[in-house]
């Protein structure tokens, strides 16, 4: 393999989150389109209409998640709902950047992609490590509410981007030369 396409596939590799949750910046709410469409497929299963989430479903969790809120604590309650909300999107805004990272890099010459290959890289390993938690690995923090198709796209990512690490400190080191 060229040291032009090993790059190339590491930069690539790494579009998949900008991809799946890029329309989330417009609004946190359309993270329904994950969870009624892709989520499914980590079950196995397939996306049905009948199961799908609507939007007003979704405010219906989140007041409730609110009206559960500590008593006499209502500001932080709605810091809290708030804050879920605002980090999607911010989220979003991160993968959405390594999407515009990636469209610019891939018209540089191999040389000159070594800064993206640094960031896709520790990007990728953190990936990595996240996924395998969520898989059942937990010597990474923890988190409480894993759910069926949560543990199954840690199985199903975990090697996805151990795969985009190796590619982007391969294309690094490619990079280098």
């Amino acid at each position: 393999m060229t040291d032009t396409l090993l790059s190339t596939f590491g930069l690539l590799i790494c579009l998949a989150p900008g991809l799946v949750h890029g329309a989330e910046l417009v609004s946190p709410m359309l993270s329904r389109w994950v969870i009624n469409v892709v989520l499914p497929f980590f079950g196995p299963g397939v996306p049905s209409a009948a199961k799908a989430m609507t939007y007003e479903e979704q405010l219906t969790m989140l007041d409730a998640a609110r009206a559960a809120g500590p008593e006499g604590k209502d500001a932080a309650a709605d810091d809290y709902i708030f804050l879920m909300l605002f980090e999607q999107r911010q989220g979003a805004i991160a993968f959405l950047a390594v999407v515009a990272g990636v469209v610019y890099g891939l018209g540089l010459p191999v040389d000159e992609r070594a800064a993206l290959h640094v960031l896709l890289g520790v990007m990728s390993v953190l990936f990595t490590l996240v996924n395998a938690n969520h898989a059942g690995l937990s010597f990474l923090g923890r988190h409480p509410r894993i759910s069926r198709h949560g543990k199954h796209v840690g199985m199903v990512f975990a090697p996805f981007w151990l795969l985009a690490s190796v590619l982007n400190a391969l294309a690094l080191a490619a990079s280098w030369s």
